[in-house]
């Protein structure tokens, strides 16, 4: 079983908000204040080096930004690929063809992944959030499901990016035009659901894209990035001011009342905020200090709190 590195990181102690509504049988809204982030850690240098030793001596901040501006031909070499989207957990083999479709676009061989990630979830925890650790996130394995959902992924991607992920496994081209040997990598996460937002966006660097599937009925409020928005001057999350923060908070609230009421609205909104600190608890274990990834977690997230307290006071 692949497991990031049991690396202890200090939990945080992090201030609740309660208010409650006016009416005694509405629910009482007790979240964190914040989502704490761990201590910074730098990515592992040795394993970038082994992937790929031409970048040994190379900027991380180049590699990003080399690999952000390659974000098109990789998401488009994903989608060439035919592979099943899930396998038991207990019959997982340790590599899989998977067959290219062909295409008279396709990319360039290194733009095609290098791995499979089996993913499953660790039990989830009927406490509040504390913010996750790899001791905990490697403690919780015999818990996870199971089924293993699969999502092709580039080594390099997730090394520049994870300062949890030890060295992968070898991968080598198959030497096959019509197809790939991927080896799998069983992954127990957090949360399965939010792993797919945490493996586009660290693949496509698309900030507008990731707080799109955070907050869906915003969508069409929110500004779009012209791609690989983390590589830009200023970043997608720069933008937002507490004024525009307000604005969407406020349509936020409207939606959420519209569709289904003062009570609804909340639990809709509270069933929103929790796969914000699902994918905030995936991002924690991993070790990713990504700045728009969080900036898009503090946004969404803030949003959502003043949502609720707005829907709370009616």
């Amino acid at each position: 079983m692949f497991q990031v590195q049991a690396h202890p990181v200090p939990h945080f102690s992090m201030q609740t908000m309660e208010r409650a509504t006016h009416s005694s049988s509405s629910p009482s809204i007790n979240m964190p204040r914040t989502l704490a982030r761990p201590p910074f850690m730098e990515v592992d240098r040795k394993t970038i080096a082994g992937l790929a030793p031409e970048l040994a001596e190379v900027p991380i901040e180049y590699i990003r930004q080399h690999l952000a501006s390659q974000a098109h031909d990789m998401m488009t070499a994903v989608n060439l690929l035919s592979i099943p989207s899930s396998l038991p957990k207990s019959h997982l083999p340790s590599s899989l063809d998977a067959p290219v479709r062909p295409s008279s676009s396709a990319p360039a061989s290194a733009s095609y992944p290098t791995h499979i990630l089996a993913v499953t979830a660790t039990k989830p925890s009927a406490s509040s959030p504390t913010t996750p650790t790899a001791a905990s996130f490697a403690a919780a394995q015999a818990h996870a499901a199971h089924t293993a959902m699969l999502y092709p992924a580039h080594s390099l991607v997730l090394a520049a990016h994870c300062a949890n992920l030890p060295a992968l496994p070898p991968s080598r081209p198959s030497g096959r035009a019509t197809s790939l040997t991927l080896p799998v990598v069983p992954l127990t996460v957090p949360d399965a659901t939010t792993f797919p937002h945490l493996h586009a966006y660290l693949h496509n660097k698309r900030a507008d894209k990731l707080l799109m599937a955070l907050l869906p009925s915003l969508a069409a409020h929110l500004p779009r990035a012209g791609g690989a928005s983390s590589s830009t001057p200023r970043g997608y999350t720069a933008q937002f001011s507490q004024d525009h923060l307000a604005r969407l908070a406020h349509q936020l609230a409207v939606a959420a009342h519209s569709q289904a009421g003062t009570q609804g609205g909340l639990q809709m909104l509270m069933s929103n905020a929790k796969v914000v600190t699902n994918l905030w608890k995936n991002t924690c274990a991993f070790g990713i200090f990504d700045t728009e990834l969080w900036g898009v977690i503090d946004l969404a997230y803030e949003i959502l709190l003043t949502a609720l307290n707005r829907m709370a006071r009616q």
